[in-house]
C-alpha cells in the first residue's frame, strides 16, 4: 500500500518540482547570457586587431550596411552592457530559487520526519 502525502506536503512538494523546472530554465538562460557575452567579446577583440582602415559591415535586416570601426564597437558595448544588466538579474534569480528550493526541502524532510517521499507503508 503506498502511503498518500499530506495535503500540505504534496502542496510544498509541487511548488518544490515547479520552482526547479522554472529554476532549470533560469539556469539555460544564464548559460546563454554568458555565451552571447563571451561571442561579443571575441568580435571586440577581433575588430580592435583590425586595422583603422579596415572595412566592416553590420546587418540592418536582411542587407548589410558599411558602418565605421568606432559605430560597430560602441554598438557591441552596449549590448555587451545590456546583456551584462540581464546576466546580473538572471542570477539573482537563479539564487534566490536556489534558496527558496533549499528552504522547501528542508520544511518537506522536516514534515516527513526523515520519511522517504513516496515510501511504501
Amino acid at each position: 500500500m503506498v502511503e498518500r502525502l499530506p495535503p500540505d506536503v504534496e502542496a510544498k512538494y509541487n511548488k518544490y518540482m515547479q520552482l526547479r523546472e522554472t529554476l532549470n530554465a533560469i539556469s539555460q538562460e544564464r548559460v546563454v547570457l554568458e555565451g552571447s557575452i563571451a561571442e561579443i567579446d571575441a568580435i571586440i577583440e577581433k575588430i580592435k586587431e583590425a586595422g583603422d582602415d579596415a572595412e566592416l559591415y553590420k546587418m540592418a535586416g536582411f542587407i548589410l550596411v558599411k558602418s565605421s570601426k568606432e559605430a560597430v564597437l560602441k554598438e557591441l558595448e552596449e549590448k555587451r552592457e545590456n546583456l551584462e544588466v540581464r546576466l546580473r538579474a538572471v542570477k539573482s534569480q537563479e539564487e534566490s530559487m536556489t534558496s527558496e528550493l533549499r528552504r522547501l526541502e528542508e520544511e518537506i524532510k522536516k514534515a516527513l520526519g526523515g520519511k522517504p517521499a513516496g515510501g511504501a507503508g
